[in-house]
């Protein structure tokens, strides 16, 4: 890209959500065109590394896998698909962002950026051979029998506390708020299991051990009491990021950073939309990402129609 360019739509993110929705903009014969940071399309499909069996076109072994099947679907976009492509700048109020050195504008502008993996200094991911870890799908047995510490509090952490357990494990469950925030259902099995220990209002304060991990430290910030526990194993499952900040101060955001939207996923600035992981109580799974993108596209054609 180089110079000014004008468009009908321009879809930023090239995740699952994005994908869909320049796909189907583009097959409505909308002058479209998708920008994406990374060099290849798929956003967070890649970290997925159990298998895929949601999605109805098919079960796929892993995200890699479904990842190059969204790949071989975007080929028709062709040149409208622009990798390696970051947002350096953007003024939603007159829909333009820049990258690559050149600016483009649009009728309608589409937020698909998802979410990032937030990472705690105190617990490098793979630090001591890989005892701490941010994945524990690729590798459960690796704690198997062992005594391990799971960070946080939401589903993903609940639910790798419960696989820890029922395959041997002793779990310290580990989250900062008073109360687990996980759907209810799992909630009890949490309460039930005898293997699985709580620690409500602690947060994580170090990792310790020499060659091998021989244990944390926690911390309670309102007192700033603090208590070792001997682990091996220490998983962090705690709340993605949003990827909003080439917009912000530009958009409404909920209290986590996730764009907030109407029920046709509009947002503040009139001609923007957002799709995917990135907005507000989104349902972090890949086949409503798919079919969010869609639902956005439909409002973006509604939307340019009535300014026709």
């Amino acid at each position: 890209m180089t110079g000014n360019e004008h468009h009908d739509v321009i879809v930023v993110g090239g995740g699952p959500a994005g994908v869909s929705c320049a796909l189907e903009c583009f097959d409505v014969q909308l002058d479209t065109v998708l920008v994406e940071l990374r060099s290849v399309l798929g956003g967070q499909l890649p970290e997925i590394s159990h298998s895929v069996r949601n999605v109805a076109a098919g079960r796929f072994d892993d995200g890699s896998v479904l990842q190059r099947a969204l790949q071989e679907s975007a080929a028709i976009l062709d040149e409208r698909a622009y990798l390696s492509h970051p947002v350096t700048r953007a003024d939603l109020g007159d829909r333009w962002i820049e990258t690559r050195g050149g600016r483009w504008s649009a009728r309608a502008l589409v937020v698909a950026t998802g979410t990032r993996r937030q990472e705690l200094d105190t617990a490098p991911d793979g630090a001591f051979g890989g005892a701490v870890t941010y994945q524990l799908e690729g590798e459960p047995r690796r704690f198997v029998g062992r005594e391990v510490a799971v960070i946080g509090g939401g589903d993903s952490a609940t639910l790798d506390a419960l696989v820890l357990a029922r395959t041997g494990s002793t779990v310290k469950l580990v989250y900062r708020s008073e109360h687990l925030t996980a759907r209810h259902d799992i909630v009890r099995q949490i309460h039930d299991e005898t293997r699985i220990e709580e620690f409500a209002g602690w947060e994580l304060a170090a990792v310790k051990g020499t060659d091998r991990l021989e244990g944390i430290e926690l911390v309670r910030p309102t007192t700033d009491e603090r208590r070792p526990i001997s682990v091996q194993g220490v998983i962090v499952k705690i709340a993605r990021v949003p990827n909003t900040t080439p917009f912000e101060g530009q958009l409404d955001l909920d209290r986590s950073g996730a764009v907030i939207v109407d029920r046709d996923l509009r947002t503040n600035r009139e001609g923007v939309f957002a799709s995917g992981d990135v907005v507000s109580n989104a349902y972090p799974r890949v086949a409503a990402a798919f079919g969010q993108g869609v639902l956005a596209a439909r409002s973006v054609l509604r939307y340019l129609e009535g300014r026709s």
